[in-house]
């Protein structure tokens, strides 16, 4: 190995042998980890790897194996921590098999594993090792609820269970608040968001790279919030730590508000499931991104119309396809005044844009590659990148055309924002779909590859193949105005096609109606 890699495996090797850490410690070996996943090329990773599992002087299954994931994206890894905590059974602390999933998950989202293994193990591992997770929990802390009376006539009145609400700068919150006040101003039902707080928000272990969500402190107890004009009520949960206590609360707040039918807004919602799992009341799952959803829910919805469920080998399909059910997440529209002053676009000949809440994370060195290689071939063209973002802009420093880029930072209306522009540039990531789907309302073109929740929003029309197909496309895009007006007019038709947010609650409350007609909840017609 080069002298910086034997630098790197000997503060590796410190960081797992060291048994003092605090935050800025656990902070340090993450940012060490990022940049050699980022930098160095994979046979290095794999021999510095190979060499801390001959030369790692420490018992930390979790530190070890969380480590050794980010050099090398093999789910062996994973697999180890995952086993190493279910052997474990009841002795180990809840808030442990907690946080480590959150974090675990978080990582599968954004992409980092590599090989052949990632739907076998979503499907069998990380599922296999919730459902365990929610019925120790049930077990350990006593979170059974009751079965609730058999009810008479419609759904009236309905508990949207969410894992995090922050603001409507989050385009998960602003879902949760939109899917809650449609139920309830456009359909007439009592609704309450229970804004359980149950992502991690304390690191509970030395998994590396931590996990700590964004909680807002003021969004406690019971009040009304106003967002989009609306009003919805909302019970709030926020204690940092996962405990005993906070989960007996939520459980009980959700008993006591006597829900005709619980709704998980998002997957892995524990809260939700723990109803699900005693078989308490009927419980349904939207997803809030693509591919497959971990909910225990009697129902899960799909993301769109594809089944899902397709791919799953035989062996793991069947929990996934029995409940099961077509759906289309739908979107609203965020309100728009029009305007976004930026001189510079505003005088751009074309503008690309990318836009994301994790482009730290989502804008890999690949992507990078690719902005370059379009910049080749699309002379005055400009880039914008809009999104909270903070080690970005220095990466963006080193690129062949950075007097081309722009970085907005967080834009407040997104829409004024995309009448500037003419293409839509989506990096390879699982999210993305709301940025996606505002950006066809306003007619751009989306350029997406063939997975995540921008290629289930966009539809086959804005898929392609590969690296060469993609920079292939936006210079298609530049040069030919007349398939760039044919492209903005499909963009506008998709979008109201899959935008339709009022006709999915419709088809989320008849769902639910069918869900309850069940024997085990009973009920029955005036």
């Amino acid at each position: 190995m080069s002298n910086l890699l034997d630098v790197q495996r000997a503060a590796l090797l410190s960081y797992l042998a060291d048994a003092d850490f605090d935050s800025d410690k656990i902070n340090r070996l993450a940012a060490l980890c990022d940049s050699i996943r980022r930098d160095v090329a994979l046979p290095d990773r794999l021999a510095l790897a190979d060499a801390l599992r001959r030369d790692g002087s420490t018992a930390d299954t979790v530190r070890l194996h969380s480590v050794l994931f980010q050099l090398t994206g093999d789910l062996y890894h994973y697999e180890r921590i995952l086993h190493y905590f279910l052997l474990a059974g009841d002795h180990v602390d809840p808030a442990l098999l907690h946080y480590t999933y959150w974090c675990l998950s978080r990582q599968l989202f954004l992409g980092t594993a590599t090989g052949g293994k990632l739907a076998d193990f979503v499907c069998c591992d990380l599922y296999r090792y919730y459902e365990a997770m929610v019925r120790l929990i049930a077990r350990r802390w006593g979170l059974r609820p009751s079965r609730a009376p058999k009810k008479v006539g419609p759904i009236r009145r309905v508990a949207l269970v969410t894992n995090q609400f922050t603001n409507d700068r989050h385009q998960p919150t602003r879902d949760c608040f939109d899917f809650a006040s449609r139920l309830q101003d456009d359909f007439g039902l009592d609704v309450a968001i229970i804004n359980t707080n149950t992502m991690p928000t304390w690191v509970e272990n030395l998994f590396i790279p931590p996990m700590v969500a964004e909680l807002v402190e003021e969004y406690e107890g019971v009040f009304a919030i106003r967002m989009m004009g609306r009003h919805v009520k909302v019970a709030s949960f926020t204690q940092r730590r996962f405990t005993q206590d906070k989960m007996t609360a939520i459980v009980e707040a959700i008993d006591g508000y006597d829900p005709d039918l619980i709704v998980s807004f998002g997957g892995s919602n524990i809260a939700a499931d723990l109803f699900a799992e005693s078989d308490a009341r009927p419980v349904m799952c939207i997803p809030t991104t693509s591919g497959l959803t971990i909910s225990l829910a009697h129902v899960v919805l799909g993301f769109d119309e594809h089944d899902y469920t397709v791919g799953i080998a035989d062996l793991y399909r069947a929990p996934f396809a029995r409940r099961f059910r077509p759906f289309t997440f739908g979107y609203t529209l965020p309100p728009s005044d029009g305007v976004y002053n930026d001189p510079l676009l505003a005088s751009a000949a074309f503008v690309f844009v990318v836009v994301g809440t994790r482009l730290d994370e989502e804008v890999t060195p690949e992507f990078l590659g690719v902005v370059d290689a379009i910049l080749d071939h699309c002379p005055g063209a400009v880039v914008a990148f809009a999104g909270g973002v903070t080690a970005l802009p220095k990466r963006l420093e080193a690129l062949r055309h950075r007097d081309g880029i722009r970085c907005l930072g967080h834009v407040n209306d997104i829409r004024a924002l995309y009448r500037l522009c003419h293409v839509f540039l989506n990096p390879a990531r699982q999210g993305g779909g709301g940025g996606a789907a505002f950006a066809l309302a306003e007619g751009v073109p989306v350029i997406t590859h063939g997975w995540g929740d921008a290629a289930s929003v966009c539809g086959p029309e804005f898929q392609v193949a590969d690296r060469a197909a993609y920079i292939d496309r936006a210079v298609s895009l530049f040069s030919d105005p007349t398939e760039r007006d044919r492209s903005a007019s499909a963009a506008r038709a998709r979008f109201a096609e899959v935008g339709d947010r009022h006709r999915s609650v419709e088809r989320l409350l008849a769902y639910g109606e069918d869900l309850r007609r069940r024997p085990i909840f009973g009920a029955v017609e005036n």
